[in-house]
């Protein structure tokens, strides 16, 4: 396997938490090794995030996802890939849109102006 792909969506156990939707945010190079940089995503509080410039909200039905959420670029986070569902592949691969609000939102948190290459 060459490893997971930067906007691929997986299901992943994040600290011994329920599963849950990521998104893998990481170079594919930085992707070979056992660890992955990812952003996780919540359908907590959902009317209160979903406004958020760090944020950026999913409908259910869209990305394979099956309920409303947000993708908390807040929580960027390192996940062990034995933590990630990998041997299903991804449940979807974000969009052009969908990941340029994502890294606008990764952008705000880290006080820079980012665009997608």
């Amino acid at each position: 396997m060459i490893g997971p792909l930067c906007g691929e969506l997986y299901f992943a156990y994040i600290e011994s938490e329920d599963r849950r939707p990521i998104i893998i945010v990481s170079q594919q190079k930085l992707n070979l090794g056992k660890y992955v940089v990812a952003i996780p995503l919540t359908s907590k509080n959902l009317e209160k995030r979903c406004n958020l410039p760090n944020c950026v909200s999913f409908k259910a039905d869209s990305f394979g996802l099956e309920k409303d959420c947000v993708a908390q670029c807040e929580g960027i986070t390192v996940v062990d890939k034995d933590f990630i569902e990998l041997n299903t592949g991804p449940i979807a691969i974000l969009d052009g849109e969908k990941w340029r609000l994502l890294v606008h939102a990764i952008g705000y948190v880290v006080c820079a102006v980012c665009e997608p290459e």
